[in-house]
């Protein structure tokens, strides 16, 4: 029963610390993982199982461990969402593959490891669009998820600005250069240190500032 017991233990710290940095990173729900937080928990969930019917291993170790990984995934996380680069690399970018009702077939080619054109026509299809033929704009998400655009009007919007760092990969889609969007912040009497996040949609751009203030 003492073997047991101290299984229980290790388990319940285990399933504690896990628990709690989900909680305190916000990322209960699948969803909302990225492939850093997927990884991280295979790797944690490694730990657990095979340190928690071993008595070779101190508990004080087995919990240093635990929170060494917890640390490395938020630190990474930490990394992707201030290095852009990081970023494409460990969760990606969207793939548009329609633009204008026409296939972008370098996407397609180029990311074919990426694009299944058949599992995208069966997502096509679940989303209530019959055809190709009916689609204006396509992408495939970073999480897998296809957008699908079928009205010219209705186009989504673009981040190309996040908290002062220009989106280099997202003023390309939109057919525009840094120099363009420097003259938008110039023309507002903006700083660009100060700019949390600019969207563009329909032809017109958003400024969303470091205090929450909205300038068109």
């Amino acid at each position: 029963m003492e073997y047991y017991g101290y299984v229980l233990i290790k388990f319940i710290i285990g399933f504690l610390i896990v628990i709690t940095h989900l909680n305190f990173s916000g990322k209960t729900q699948l969803s909302q993982m990225t492939p850093v937080d997927f990884i991280g928990n295979f790797v944690l969930g490694g730990v657990i199982g095979g340190v928690i019917y071993s008595d070779s291993i101190p508990l004080y170790q087995y919990i240093f461990v635990l929170f060494l990984g917890v640390g490395l995934i938020s630190l990474l996380n930490l990394i992707t969402k201030r290095v852009g680069f990081f970023r494409s690399f460990a969760i990606g970018e969207p793939i548009p593959i329609i633009k204008k009702g026409r296939f972008i077939m370098d996407n397609i080619l180029k990311k074919q490891n990426k694009v299944d054109i058949l599992n995208i026509t069966s997502q096509l299809h679940s989303q209530g669009v019959q055809s190709f033929q009916k689609v204006t704009y396509a992408q495939i998400e970073p999480n897998g998820q296809l957008t699908v655009i079928c009205d010219q009007d209705v186009m989504p919007s673009v981040i190309i600005l996040k908290q002062g760092r220009i989106r280099h990969y997202a003023l390309q889609e939109i057919e525009k250069d840094q120099d363009w969007l420097q003259q938008e912040i110039s023309q507002r009497n903006l700083n660009q240190d100060e700019i949390f996040l600019c969207e563009f949609w329909d032809g017109r751009v958003l400024f969303i500032m470091n205090d929450g203030h909205i300038v068109h």
